[in-house]
């Protein structure tokens, strides 16, 4: 069996997944003055010291032939380096893709974070700047929460702060599960005029459960 087309199609995930959202999208992000979160990870740890987790990660629409078509990246970079040699592990949301909102591979590798920290006993940094997912689903019409039987989703975000040291920094608006995350750690900053944290209330309740809304 010839595997060169499923090789191919891993090296070409791999190097769309570095243009992000897309040019426009990386330009509206530093228009704004802010980073991409490649571009922090990069900055902070050690030059060349980054191994990323899950590069290929991400959404797939293949022509009639199979072949690839389009690749949207998971859009939450994770991976190990090193700050002044020390091995940490770092990552954080990718605003250039829906706004940080995680898709389904991001919200996998997002999760995946504190489980990789915890894996290798180690430092755990997290870059924030996204949104939650969307409350009202696929249009309102999808299931509210999750099966009982799924993966506690903050399990092992409570066991990583009990575990190795924990520093989140809110570099932009941050909402929903990354906010949460934000907060769930030892140590905590924001960037100054850039960083917002957003909570829920009950409006949002009420929309998540298809109520009528207050009208002013």
């Amino acid at each position: 069996m010839n595997w060169s087309r499923e090789i191919k199609d891993i090296h070409a995930k791999r190097k769309a997944a570095l243009e992000q959202g897309g040019v426009e999208a990386v330009d509206r992000q530093h228009a704004r003055g802010r980073l991409t979160v490649r571009e922090r990870i990069d900055g902070l740890v050690d030059p060349g010291s980054f191994r990323e987790h899950g590069r290929g990660a991400g959404g797939v629409e293949r022509h009639a032939d199979g072949t690839l078509k389009s690749f949207t990246p998971g859009n939450f970079v994770v991976g190990l380096g090193r700050i002044d040699g020390q091995p940490v592990v770092v990552g954080g949301e990718d605003f250039t893709v829906r706004g940080g909102s995680p898709n389904a591979a991001g919200l996998r590798k997002s999760v995946y974070i504190e489980d990789l920290a915890l894996q290798y006993r180690v430092p755990l940094i997290r870059l924030h700047e996204g949104g939650g997912g969307s409350v009202t689903g696929a249009g309102g019409s999808g299931p509210i929460g999750e099966a009982i039987h799924a993966p506690r989703r903050f399990a092992s975000v409570a066991e990583a702060m009990g575990a190795v040291p924990v520093a989140t920094a809110a570099l932009g608006p941050v909402a929903g599960l990354p906010a949460s995350r934000l907060v769930a750690a030892h140590f905590s900053v924001m960037a100054k005029e850039t960083a917002q944290v957003l909570i829920a209330g009950p409006a949002v309740v009420k929309r998540a459960l298809g109520l009528p809304m207050p009208h002013k």
